[in-house]
């Protein structure tokens, strides 16, 4: 398209924010961009024009919003279906406007092609000079999106950094622009706890040099990372990037220079840190932001030699079946990408998979490693290694006795012996 074209194209596309959220009615489908990258400006205008609406199915990935659309005045006007959930949905998760799907993070952009989504809420940096905005935070699954949705409308930031990889989507495909030039979404870490510190050092002991990771996020996470300094040759392919790996790359720990694909090159699908970390992926080169079918696809994983996978859980039974999703009848978190990476970590020549959590919850009146638990999110038969702050279960080839055995091992001390005398009632 020449220029001249697209420009026509792009100016006449424009509208006012409540003329382009006008378009959304009532028993629709509406899909906001995911992570960080959901954009504010549209979001508030939808919440202000809530009275007209019934019945709206929102669907959203979670991380860092204010999830303006689950305060309680909105409950009669949204249908909150969540893929990942946040503490913010809790009061929606209570009274029944909140649902969630429990789906691997690389099956949503395929959920979208099945699902028919009749609005698509996206944010996009301006266009360039050939007519190709960029979705610069998050790549996940808006590239499927653009595609699927009968109407896309975007948000137009100039504050958005301009990355690589597949990123660029040219204005023809977007039906309406509204403009803005606001804060992104941040997230800052916080300082991890001298338990989170040992389970971080812990962990490094799984990593050789030269191995690809994938780290979650949290104060978890981010003691791993810590504690990978003194590694060589590190590669990076995850779901997310944080503020604790750009330390890593700038201390020259990640190179990415074993990948057998990317080389040289971090990979994720989503940018989640405050602005140090954007400006510093701010045309970058070295930094490249794929969709989830990509990012999450064991078999794209599987190229990759030596793939550690490390995620966290909110417990773990002894027999090494985890729960990362649910406490009660709440929803945590969700599925997320850890099967997808475990997955690809057990097809990795090399690869290993690893759960990291502590050892216990509620203030240490609770062990996180149980008799049973009521919800699994991943196997026993797909865990290499459970990580607490007193120390590694190594779990794979390992019988039902002798998975229980390492896992009491790894229980806070307060908790072994009971843990010891449940299981041989229960199992011997």
């Amino acid at each position: 398209m020449e220029n001249k074209d697209w420009n026509v194209l792009y100016h006449s596309r424009q509208k006012k924010v409540e003329e382009a959220i006008s378009s959304i009615q009532s028993n629709q489908k509406v899909f906001l961009a995911p992570f960080c990258n959901e954009p504010q400006t549209l979001v508030e205008e939808l919440v202000r024009q809530k009275d007209r609406l019934h019945n709206v199915d929102l669907y959203n990935v979670i991380i860092g919003s204010p999830c303006l659309y689950a305060d309680p005045s909105c409950y009669e006007h949204f249908n909150i279906r969540t893929f990942l959930s946040s503490s913010h949905l809790k009061g929606a998760f209570l009274n029944g406007t909140c649902d969630y799907l429990p789906l691997n993070l690389s099956e949503i952009p395929r959920f979208i092609e099945v699902e028919k989504v009749d609005i698509a809420l996206i944010q996009v940096s301006p266009p360039n000079e050939k007519g190709y905005c960029n979705l610069g935070l998050s790549v996940d699954v808006v590239q499927t999106l653009i595609k699927e949705a009968n109407i896309v409308i975007a948000e137009v930031n100039s504050q958005l950094p301009i990355t690589f990889g597949d990123t660029f989507v040219h204005v023809s495909e977007i039906d309406e622009f509204v403009i803005s030039n606001r804060p992104l979404i941040t997230i800052g870490g916080g300082v991890p706890s001298n338990v989170e510190m040992a389970i971080g050092r812990y962990v490094a002991e799984l990593i050789p040099d030269h191995a690809t990771i994938q780290v979650g996020l949290g104060k978890i996470a981010d003691s791993i990372i810590a504690s990978l300094k003194n590694k060589k040759g590190i590669g990076i392919h995850s779901g997310s990037i944080t503020d604790s790996v750009l330390e890593l790359i700038e201390l020259g720990v990640v190179t990415n220079e074993y990948k057998e694909i990317n080389r040289y090159k971090t990979v994720c699908t989503t940018l989640t840190g405050t602005e140090k970390l954007y400006h510093y992926c701010h045309e970058n080169p070295n930094i490249e932001l794929y969709p989830t079918n990509y990012t999450h696809n064991a078999a794209i994983i599987a190229q990759i030699s030596n793939f550690h996978s490390i995620n966290s859980a909110l417990e773990v039974d002894l027999f090494g079946q985890i729960n990362a999703e649910q406490v009660g009848n709440y929803t945590m978190a969700g599925v997320g990408g850890q099967m997808d990476f475990i997955r690809g970590a057990r097809l990795s020549k090399g690869g290993k998979a690893i759960i990291a959590l502590p050892s216990t919850a509620k203030k240490g009146t609770e062990s996180r490693i149980k008799i049973k638990i009521p919800f699994v999110t991943t196997i026993k038969s797909e865990v290499d290694y459970v990580v607490t702050e007193y120390g590694i279960a190594s779990l794979f080839g390992k019988s039902l006795k002798e998975r229980a055995k390492e896992l009491i091992t790894i229980a806070h001390p307060d908790f072994r012996e009971q843990l010891y005398i449940d299981f041989e009632r229960a199992f011997l």
